[in-house]
């Protein structure tokens, strides 16, 4: 009966000193960061909103098949404006239409560095939502 106790006892140590062990990051590993969707200072487009608008109408490539067939709405799109001010992740939140949906994020992800969001005063990550109107 001793040596059956013994089992148990280094049995129950080998899987204390396994759970007390950390798995290695990989070269793959991101660090957690926290995304905000509420700042004191949101993120801010080059010149203002002005500017946003007048780079999507200049920028917009408007699709030939939703073109043809007539194809006209919003696309919203969700972005991080990242805390160097870059965009990340960005993608059609709902769908109009394929075409019309990959042509949006496009826009996004060829947009030019952001002024990041502030919270305070402290620059952070910040999610964005974007409607874009596609119209003929």
């Amino acid at each position: 009966m001793p040596s059956y106790a013994l089992i148990i006892l280094l049995g129950s140590g080998l899987a204390l000193s396994a759970q007390a062990q950390q798995a290695p990051l990989d070269s793959n590993s991101v660090p957690v960061r926290k995304i905000f969707t509420v700042v004191q200072e949101p993120p801010q487009f080059p010149g203002g909103m002005n500017q946003l608008r007048t780079y999507l109408r200049e920028n917009m490539k408007y699709p030939q098949a939703a073109r043809q067939a007539k194809k006209e709405g919003k696309v919203f799109v969700s972005f991080i404006v990242n805390e160097r001010g870059g965009i990340e992740e960005a993608r059609a939140l709902k769908s109009l239409d394929p075409a019309l949906d990959a042509e949006a994020v496009r826009l996004v992800e060829s947009m030019p560095a952001w002024t990041p969001g502030k919270v305070n005063g402290l620059v952070v990550a910040c999610r964005y939502n974007l409607p874009i109107t596609f119209d003929l």
